[in-house]
Formats: structure tokens, sequence, C-alpha cells
């Protein structure tokens, strides 16, 4: 089947259209046209891939990884840097406009990465075997197929060396990948480079390692700090198990953070991209001002607070793993830091305890890709928080939680970041404020509104039709849209609500059709 790719997706895939039903196509770049062989049909959308290029985009390379379709971690490979980082600002747009109306205006170009490979400063890799060798990998997308990686190039190369390291080591003693039968073998190799230090967590079964392995694996150069994960529990996304052992005497991977010595263990979160984390924090402390009392929710280890500890007299921040808590505050003793602290709690719970007893100027959240949850929407609506500093991963959930959040609160600025080159993610700063008033209305008036072409005025009826489906996948009839241009005192011509038989009235369009119309009709600047 022939298809035009007309945009992309938050995955990274082309998107184009057959009998104006989307069609999202793996492999396939904006403005190319490709034979693609439909995989999948739903009722409001299709999946297929690229079986060839007809037009090829001029954007279009050839993946430096050999493994690219098998891995499918990164996605945007095929692309070159210019193109992903314009797809990344398209789709955060898009998802904004959709689920937000948060304006493109908002939007600052995206800040990019200097390092486009080689950037990661942690992997957390799956054991397999290949044939009777322990090797690492990773599973294909919803599947238990196992593929071996020989390099991984978004990987730190020194990471990529202890890697290989590590897996010589362990084969040396004829160790195995983990079998949930006999609950044991070794499940996963995590390993995190920070500055020349590195610290390594093997994910395992019920094994003890021998401990002429360990003291292999510690004189790997740059390895400062080993522990083993016991895991055997079934069906779980969790990379490591309740029982985490030390097997090397220094358990903290310490650096510097901004000027202040942060210590981590391995169940402690730490941004990806090193060089990326540091702009996102300077982004951060840029747009936070200076306040009495700052919140963090989600806080981890703590990088945002210690990053903004000269812009609070009292931060606090709420973290829900214990170990990154503990880490925090050994941090803020140690950096002399008396005015933070970090307490370990559902974040949703524990702020609405402290908006209740005390007065938050500011808070900063960093929820997983998720987004907050309708707890955290809902105490954050009912908090008096005056101000708010929003760090994402997801476009999507971003977009849904500011849906929510605008009921109370302003979009003032969206600064996007490309933390993860060769993938579809992006990181944004999103910043908001709240409203004064108790109903708000914000009025955009742009010099190039005010001189509009005849095309840009008025859209017909196949223009509605065909913005409310690719925004909303719904699809609305003539009639549905003459019904709400009556509504709305817009002329049509007589008897378009009516049936053809009798002159007998159609159904209503319904509320939720009604609301997509009313929106098309403002995006044509029809009312």
């Amino acid at each position: 089947m022939k298809i035009e790719i007309k945009k992309s997706g938050i995955n990274g895939e082309g998107i184009g259209y057959v009998d104006r039903q989307p069609v999202f196509v793996e492999g396939a770049l904006p403005s190319e046209t490709v034979e693609a062989e439909i995989i999948e049909k739903n009722k409001t959308y299709m999946t297929a891939k690229t079986r060839q290029i007809i037009h090829k985009s001029k954007h279009r390379c050839t993946p430096k990884c050999h493994i690219y379709k098998q891995c499918k971690a990164c996605s945007l490979m095929i692309a070159d840097y210019e193109l992903q980082c314009q797809m990344k600002e398209e789709n955060l747009k898009q998802s904004l406009m959709k689920y937000a109306s948060v304006s493109s205006s908002l939007v600052r170009p995206i800040i990019k990465s200097d390092q486009i490979f080689h950037y990661r400063n942690a992997c957390k890799i799956p054991f397999g075997m290949e044939g009777k060798k322990l090797v690492t990998g990773m599973f294909q997308p919803n599947s238990n197929y196992f593929t071996p990686i020989e390099e991984c190039i978004v990987h730190d190369k020194q990471i990529e060396r202890i890697r290989k390291e590590i897996l010589i080591i362990l084969n040396d003693y004829h160790y195995k990948a983990y079998d949930s039968s006999v609950k044991k073998g070794f499940r996963t190799l995590a390993i995190r480079l920070l500055g020349n230090h590195a610290q390594v967590t093997l994910v395992t079964g019920e094994d003890v390692i021998d401990e002429e392995c360990v003291q292999r694996i510690m004189k790997i150069p740059s390895v400062i700090s080993l522990w083993q994960s016991i895991h055997t529990q079934k069906k779980t996304v969790e990379i490591f198990g309740n029982k985490m052992i030390p097997l090397s005497e220094k358990r903290f991977l310490d650096f510097d953070l901004k000027g202040v010595h942060v210590k981590l263990s391995p169940r402690s979160f730490f941004q990806l991209n090193t060089q990326q984390a540091n702009r996102l924090y300077d982004i951060v402390k840029e747009e936070a001002g200076q306040v009495n009392l700052l919140v963090e929710a989600y806080s981890g280890i703590g990088g945002i607070s210690f990053t903004l500890r000269d812009n609070a007299k009292e931060i606090i921040g709420i973290e829900s793993i214990k170990d990154a808590v503990v880490n925090a505050n050994m941090s803020a003793k140690e950096n002399r830091l008396d005015h933070m602290h970090f307490i370990c709690d559902d974040a949703a719970y524990k702020l609405e305890y402290l908006s209740k007893h005390k007065e938050i100027d500011m808070l900063v959240v960093d929820p997983p890709r998720s987004g907050l949850d309708e707890n955290m929407l809902n105490v954050i609506l009912r908090s008096r928080i005056k101000k708010i500093i929003y760090i994402s991963c997801n476009p999507a959930t971003l977009g849904k939680n500011l849906a929510v959040l605008k009921k109370k609160y302003q979009v003032n600025k969206v600064i996007p970041l490309d933390m993860f080159p060769q993938t579809a993610l992006v990181e944004t700063v999103v910043v908001l404020s709240k409203l004064n008033t108790k109903k708000h209305i914000n009025i955009e008036i742009h010099t190039d509104e005010l001189d509009l072409t005849k095309a840009e005025a008025k859209g017909t009826y196949d223009d509605i039709k065909d913005y409310i489906r690719d925004r909303y996948d719904t699809k609305v009839s003539s009639l549905n849209i003459a019904q709400v241009k009556e509504k709305l005192g817009i002329k049509e011509r007589e008897n378009y609500n009516f049936a053809k038989n009798k002159n007998n009235k159609q159904a209503n369009c319904t509320k939720e059709k009604e609301e997509m119309i009313i929106d098309a009709l403002k995006h044509f600047k029809m009312i």
C-alpha cells in the first residue's frame, strides 16, 4: 500500500492517511512516500511497516547501529540530527495543543545535545545466553525475543568497556542467565558512570557470587563500587530486587553536582545525559527566582533542590524511594545545607500536609513518564502554591496534566531539551504561575493573525472533518457541523438539520463532538 507520510508520531513512527484514517508507519519519516504493509487495523487507526521507500526524505540517513531494527530502542536513528530535533519539537507542540490548548508560541526552540552518540552515563541491560555463553542484550518491544548487543553506540565508551570486561570475567566462572524455574542466574547488569568513577550492580537470583570473581571485577579500571541485587519476583517492571548486598567497601558513587558533593546508591535516580542534565538544572535555577519555601516532589537524590539551594530560605524534598532520600539527606548534611531536608513519603499525601501547614511559594515536580496522578493534581489545585516548575519526559502525559492545572494556573513558558538523541523522547521544562482571579481569560494577538488569508479565515466542511480526525481521532458528519454552526448563529443552508424524508429532525450532535467542532471553528477563525 502506497502512503504519503505527513508527520511523525510520539514514538518516532511516520503518520499517513488511508481513507482519512491515520496509519502509523514504522520506519518512515515525514515528507516520504513509502510502500507499507498494514499489520494491524483498529476502529480509528492502523499500524504498518515500511517495505519500500518510494520517495526518500533528504534527512534520512543510514543507522550506525547494525541491530537497529532488532533492538528498536533508537527509533530516530534513521534521521539526521536536524530532523530528530524538529520532530521532537513538533510532537511536543502538537501534544500540548491537543490535550491542553497550549499555544505553540509558548514553546521555545529545543536545546540540542552536543553529544548525539555515547552520551548515556548509565545502562541497565539484561543478561541472556548465546549458546553456552553469557551475553548482554535487549528484549525486543512487547516480546520475549532476546537480541545480543556487541556494542551500544549511545552508551558512554567507558560503560561499554566495563560491560565487556565484566562479561569476560563472568564467563570465566561459567555463570548463566537467570532461570526462573530454579531462581538462579544473572538477570540484569547495571552500570553507572559519573566523572571517571563507576558503580556496578549485578542483579541475580539466589546466587552466591565467587569472592575471586568479585575481586576481579573491582580491579576493572574506574569501578569503585559493586553491589548484588537479589531479584526473583516474576512479572515486574522493577530492575532491582528488594535485597541489596554491597560487595565492595565503598557503597556510594560520589560526584560533584553544581558545587555540592552528592552520594548515589544503585537504586537512586539521576539523569542519564550528564551534560544536558546540567543545562536542565541551569534552566530551572534561572526560572525559579528567590522564594521563601520551595518544595520538590519526586526529588530523587535532590539534584534540583541542591541546584536551587541559594534560591530559597527553606527547601523540602519528597521522594518515595528510601535509598534516594537517605542519599539526599546525607549530602545535605555533609555540605552543611541545614535549610534543606528530604522526606520519604507519597508525594501527594505529603504535599497536601505541607500545603495545609506552610505557605509554599514554589513547587518543582519531576514525575515519572506516567505524569502526575489524579491525587497529586487535586492536591495542587486545592493548594495556594504560587509557582510551579514541571519537568516532564512525556509530552502526552504533560499535555493531559496541564489541561487540569490550567484551571488554576497559567502556562508561561515551555522549554524542551533533547536529553536522548536517536530516540523519540524529549525532556521539557514548563513554568506555571497561579491565576489571581476567579475567572481568567488568556488572549494572545500576533501580527500574523491580523493579516489572514481567505484560506485561514474560513474552513470548509472537509477541513473541519480533517482537523477533528487528526486531533481527536474522531469522525464527525456534515450534519453534526451544521447543527453546531446553527446553534452558534452561523447561517447554513435550509434543511441541513433535517431528514431527507418528511423533513423530520435528525438526532442532535453529542456534547463531546460539539466541543470538538467548536474547537475546529476557532482554529479556522470562524468564531
